[in-house]
């Protein structure tokens, strides 16, 4: 008899729990929907009066309806328990769905039709849709009801405080939500200004701007990146396109390879390329690489046939290598008496005017032109100025001046009688990293098919990079680590409406500046531009209403704990 009544008692208790279930269910979807529909009344129908209309009716109409189940079930278990589950089901769908992103990003990311489905739900900003909004206004109001349940006074002060406490949380993190922003402010130095452009949602896309109630400037902006760190890379094409963020915004999608391994540069070391059978090593790695040239010793052993000087060219526009060869007509000469001050001219025998010149006998026309000429026979260099002819010795590496340009000359790097014996060689002027290139060997397994190629850094892999046959693969040499900066610093002034300095004060990483509810901190910088700093801006208003809250639990929470332990701390 007792376990038959025993066994009503929890049926009964169990269909309770069931049909209370199943009313807090039909309430809090019924709340979903009748607000996503005001929501969606509201955008589609306005401007026009008929939008708030439509939506303040629906939302009238259920409150109508479910006010009274409502008012009775708020303080109840099973409204904890499916509201909250509620708003954590929200937070995942704002977490894994794209919030704020614009529509060409979203509509690529999910495709047409489906974004067009998240878009309808309110998926695309769920912390700012009514039904998410509604659902901490009701769990505010459970909060609230249940702390007017106990009689005001010292003993349950810890009872209100503890149930107040994520009140006040709510109502700050909603005042910080809705009037709070993030944003940047874009300066050279020596500009201010009172405008930031703001980000949209908790994206990096730029959606509008707001007018400070005070002057920003930019006095002196500096910055230093690491030292690069560069390592051979495979990479491997992928056909999605990717969108590309900017201070600016956002690029359209480009195609970006994916990273699949990253290798330091260990000479000789062999290594192969994850699933497939071909294999590479690091034969150089030249920090300044350059092409120098070799040509034999000996040169008295080898005919002239195909003659000419290597040399380097030093003008007011930096240094170049510059051949001339001597029997091949337009590669003899370099006739530029504009930056040279002559022509310059190479022979391997003496040129007929030349040598009427030595003879006492110049042709007149021929010596009306400065010219520098270099004869391989005579191992000279004749130097023909306003008619007047001298000579110097031709030396390997001796630097030779122009007579009428200060600062402009060239040095004799090779004097070949044959070019077919000049080579040219890769080699480091130097170890600074000033122009790196990696020079690797790839090869299918057993050896077959080995390539020699060099590789240099370029963005994304769009240069300097070396294909892998018959594979989706290619090698490049990369460093990220240039990329990234070591130290960046402004010196940032606040100005009044009368360009009064208000505060002064250096910002760095980590380091913001804080000024009437703002928060400046180092955002953004342009590595070709070093006078433009990007701050980075972020006004939160319900901030200290937030820690208040926290505040007011925490006290609430040892209060409890403490009037629980009381009667046995007294015994």
């Amino acid at each position: 008899m007792a376990h038959s009544i025993h066994s009503d008692v929890t049926r009964h208790s169990r269909d309770q729990q069931q049909r209370g279930f199943r009313q807090m269910a039909l309430l809090l979807g019924s709340l979903i929907v009748v607000a996503l529909l005001a929501q969606l009344s509201y955008e589609w129908l306005s401007p026009s009066w008929i939008g708030p209309a439509a939506a303040a009716s629906l939302l009238a109409v259920y409150l109508g309806i479910f006010f009274q189940p409502l008012r009775k079930t708020l303080d109840t278990p099973y409204f904890a328990i499916l509201s909250l589950l509620f708003i954590a089901l929200g937070t995942a769908l704002g977490t894994f769905v794209a919030q704020n992103a614009p529509a060409e990003i979203f509509t690529q990311r999910y495709g047409a039709k489906s974004a067009e489905i998240l878009r309808l739900l309110q998926f695309d900003d769920v912390f700012h849709s009514w039904w998410y909004v509604g659902l901490y206004a009701l769990l505010g109001a459970s909060l609230i009801k249940l702390s007017l349940r106990r009689k005001f006074n010292r003993e349950n002060l810890g009872f209100y405080l503890a149930h107040l406490g994520p009140v006040v949380i709510l109502f700050g993190f909603w005042v910080d939500y809705f009037y709070g922003f993030r944003g940047i402010i874009k300066l050279e130095t020596g500009e201010s200004t009172t405008v930031a452009q703001i980000y949209r949602g908790n994206t990096n896309y730029l959606a509008d701007s707001v007018t400070l109630p005070f002057r920003i400037r930019l006095d002196h902006f500096e910055f230093e990146k690491y030292q690069p760190d560069y390592r051979l890379q495979v990479w491997r094409h992928t056909s999605a396109p990717n969108a590309q963020l900017t201070s600016a915004g956002h690029t359209p999608p480009v195609h970006q390879p994916e990273i699949v391994a990253s290798f330091p540069l260990d000479l000789q070391r062999s290594r192969r390329i994850y699933g497939t059978d071909r294999y590479f090593w690091l034969k150089e790695f030249y920090p300044n690489f350059q092409f120098d040239y070799t040509y034999p010793d000996n040169i008295d052993t080898i005919d002239a046939v195909d003659p000419g000087v290597l040399l380097t060219l030093e003008t007011g526009f930096g240094k170049g290598d510059l051949q001339l060869l001597g029997n091949r007509p337009g590669r003899n000469i370099f006739a530029d008496e504009q930056h040279l001050g002559a022509w310059l001219e190479f022979s391997w025998e003496r040129p007929a005017e030349l040598q009427a010149a030595i003879d006492g006998q110049p042709d007149a026309k021929w010596a009306e032109v400065d010219r520098v000429l270099l004869v391989g026979a005579d191992r000279k260099v004749y130097y023909l100025t306003d008619g007047a002819l001298s000579e110097r010795p031709l030396q390997r590496g001796e630097h030779y001046a122009f007579p009428k340009k200060e600062g402009v000359g060239f040095t004799l790097r090779h004097l070949f009688p044959n070019a077919a014996y000049l080579k040219s060689v890769p080699v480091s002027d130097g170890d600074e990293l000033l122009n790196p290139v990696a020079r690797v060997e790839v090869w299918k397994k057993g050896g077959l098919d080995a390539q020699e190629a060099f590789l240099y850094p370029g963005r994304s892999g769009k240069s300097g990079i070396h294909a892998i046959p018959g594979t989706e693969f290619f090698l490049a040499l990369e460093s990220f680590k240039d990329q990234e900066t070591k130290y960046w610093k402004s010196e940032l002034a606040v100005l009044n409406e009368r360009d009064e300095v208000l505060k002064t004060q250096s910002i760095k990483v980590n380091e913001p500046m804080l000024y009437s509810g703002y928060r400046f901190y180092q955002s953004d910088y342009d590595p070709e531009n070093p006078n433009y700093s990007g701050i980075g801006i972020s006004h939160e208003p319900g901030l200290f209403v937030i820690y208040l809250g926290f505040v007011a639990l925490v006290l609430g929470c040892g209060l409890l704990f403490y009037n629980r332990l009381r009667p046995a701390i007294t015994l």
